[in-house]
């Protein structure tokens, strides 16, 4: 169970602790894959997606996996997704691929000192 929550999205920005206590952040969601890393959709309230292969894929809108793994993201800034009873994703606007070009890793910057 932990294990799912730990790598659960969360929604709308999102911020992310490393093991070594980093922060890092992103404009949507965020997830942290198989090596510790932390990736984020660059997009607001962009979805992410980790595929069966471990790929971080992410997007525009909200992003959903279909019944054979593929990442599909909506077009839409924010945008839902749902899958259907056959295991197809289908999207708020139009689905799209999810793209490792629509990821950051990204550092968080502090104030104060």
């Amino acid at each position: 169970m932990a294990f799912l929550i730990f790598y659960a999205p969360t929604a709308n920005g999102d911020c992310r602790t490393d093991a070594y206590g980093e922060v890092y952040g992103g404009a949507g969601r965020c997830v942290v894959d198989s090596a510790g890393k932390i990736w984020c959709s660059r997009h607001y309230k962009g979805g992410v997606e980790i595929t069966l292969d471990g790929q971080v894929l992410c997007g525009i809108g909200q992003c959903a996996k279909d019944a054979h793994g593929r990442v599909y993201c909506s077009s839409e800034v924010g945008g839902t997704v749902t899958t259907d009873a056959d295991g197809r994703v289908r999207c708020y606007g139009r689905c799209e691929p999810g793209s490792v070009d629509s990821c950051e890793s990204t550092r968080a910057d502090s104030a104060g000192g």
